[in-house]
């Protein structure tokens, strides 16, 4: 006891004149004999170290008998012991995400609007959720997830993607990360071949490498996915990952691989008719559809779903499970009130509207202010892609940009091999138009400073 209070008074966490607590509350704490810090106390105030004083305490002296002890030796630093697998896993990325100044999430790729979130709405759904919440729905959620929830999720899938979804296999998840995360882990061997969209999404393809996957990236445009040339480059990979795109199905039922698909913002389509979902399309049962309200409300909400055919319903929802019991029965259980008061539907229209006039601004701000950046405007989604002269590091403009408040990404992270082309990755939510002018200008700022 002695020793551990010198050291605190020698290292400063004790400071000169502070009071020490009684010894009756310091024993009861340390769980130790009140005598046991009674001993320690006079000794350290027989060697100089404390100060007693009448009917107000002890207190550290502000005139030590000698000096802090020496510093323990830095600890040799090590390699962490991670097995062949688990190195893979650590080197790979989740997302560009990079510091940002004033931790800004300005032209931010992805990310929504989060001062669109119905915070009175859902501050209702919670109250009534929590006022008719009976005791069993405190314990471990089902693995599955709540069934009220699914029966939600399937009647906005119908009605606003043309998806009809058994309840029964909807699985709930913390987003579609980890929807795609089990299903990997459930349809890939190690070493196993898989198409990833070039460019495509990077924390996707990270689950795929997790489940020990070997990547095969595979071209896409506007349209999707190049399926011929993924035949081309490898015709028996396990599964794809992909956004919809039809002559997909007919590769899986003849092949049959699988598809991983990542619906995560068709709510919101600027050009062009909405794609249907392929899992709407599919009748060979190869689809496994994963989406997440991540974008459409907000995503410390922390919920997603996978439509998964009957066939792997139960395995998948075991696989989830093994991760963790799902998320928490409350937060179902409001999302569940919310979308079944009628509350979704028109929160989505409300962001397509205000998200169509933030892409507007956005893009005619850098139109005049910021001319070396060239828009390649995605026809849905929450991003934009600026293509940059060759002449124009992309990494340096990117550090130039993080520094000036902007948390734009580079385009070649999208990349699993070399980039096609040259540029960034903006996104537009987070941006509303009286902000869009001055980030242009920031923008053009950190181009010319990153030749």
């Amino acid at each position: 006891m002695f020793e551990r209070l010198r050291g605190g008074i020698l290292s400063g966490a004790l400071p000169s004149g502070s009071r020490l607590p009684p010894s009756r509350h310091l024993a009861e704490e340390l769980s130790v004999a009140r005598q046991t810090v009674v001993l320690a106390y006079e000794r350290l105030a027989a060697e100089g170290y404390v100060r007693a004083r009448v009917g107000s305490g002890t207190f550290v002296a502000t005139d030590l008998p000698d000096a802090a002890p020496p510093a323990a030796p830095a600890a040799r630093e090590t390699a962490a012991p991670l097995s062949r697998r688990g190195a893979l896993i650590a080197a790979t990325p989740i997302s560009t995400s990079g510091p940002v100044a004033g931790n800004s999430n300005l032209l931010a790729p992805g990310v929504p609007a989060t001062d669109l979130f119905p915070t009175a709405a859902w501050a209702r759904a919670t109250a009534r959720v929590l006022r008719d919440l009976p005791p069993e729905s405190t314990g471990y959620p089902d693995m599955q997830g709540l069934a009220a929830l699914r029966a939600a999720v399937a009647a906005h899938l119908a009605a606003s993607r043309g998806l009809i979804a058994d309840p029964a296999q909807i699985v709930i998840t913390t987003g579609t990360q980890q929807a795609l995360r089990v299903a990997a882990e459930l349809l890939l061997d190690p070493g196993d071949p898989a198409w990833v969209e070039e460019p495509g999404y990077i924390a996707g393809r990270g689950a795929l490498v997790a489940a020990g996957a070997t990547l095969i990236p595979v071209p896409s445009d506007a349209e999707g996915i190049d399926v011929a040339a993924g035949i081309a480059l490898a015709p028996a990979a396990r599964p794809a990952l992909v956004a919809p795109r039809l002559t997909l199905l007919d590769w899986a039922a003849r092949a049959g691989a699988w598809i991983l698909e990542a619906d995560c913002d068709s709510e919101f389509r600027w050009e062009g008719k909405p794609l249907p979902p392929l899992a709407s399309l599919d009748r060979s049962g190869r689809v496994i559809y994963c989406g997440t309200f991540s974008k459409t409300l907000a995503p410390a909400l922390r919920l997603g779903f996978a439509v998964v055919p009957a066939p792997l319903t139960a395995a998948f929802v075991r696989a989830r499970g093994l991760g963790d019991r799902g998320p928490g029965t409350l937060q179902q259980a409001v999302l569940a009130d919310f979308i079944g008061e009628g509350r979704l539907g028109p929160h989505i229209r409300r962001m397509r509207t205000e998200y169509a006039r933030r892409r507007a601004a956005l893009l005619a701000a850098l139109a005049r202010h910021c001319p070396l950046a060239d828009p390649i405007a995605a026809p849905g989604g929450l991003h934009l892609v600026l293509r940059l002269p060759d002449t124009v590091d992309a990494s340096a403009v990117v550090t130039a940009a993080r520094a000036r408040g902007l948390a734009v990404s580079p385009l070649a992270a999208y990349f699993t091999g070399p980039p096609r082309l040259n540029g960034l990755v903006i996104g537009f939510a987070t941006t509303p138009p009286a902000l869009a002018a001055d980030a242009a200008r920031r923008l053009a700022g950190s181009i010319g400073g990153g030749r």
